[in-house]
């Protein structure tokens, strides 16, 4: 059963990396003073592709990180966006952090 479940699932994630967009890293002053957080909460993380297909140690998702807003997936490799990095998804103009 968990086979079928997962099937569907992997090929959406390999779909997505297929037209993953370059990341815009922005400081923690621009963020604040642009994009402040809601409420005075911090900002959410995105979605490490690796780690939720199953390839925690990396492989063909690694450096894929999905927006918790839109379905946007940014290929942070291309952008060298680090761990802790703010990301702007600029569909919806909020900012969200990079995962490990």
């Amino acid at each position: 059963m968990g086979c079928f479940a997962l099937g569907p699932l992997a090929n959406s994630w390999a779909q997505d990396t297929r037209n993953a967009k370059e990341p815009k890293i922005i400081s923690k002053e621009e963020a604040a003073k642009k994009y402040p957080p809601p409420n005075g909460k911090s900002y959410p993380s995105g979605s490490d592709l690796a780690i939720l297909s199953g390839g925690a140690t990396g492989g063909s998702t690694w450096g894929y990180i999905k927006s918790p807003y839109s379905g946007n997936v940014y290929d942070c490799r291309k952008g060298k966006a680090r761990v802790g990095d703010l990301i702007l998804d600029e569909s919806v103009n909020k900012v969200f952090v990079r995962p490990r």
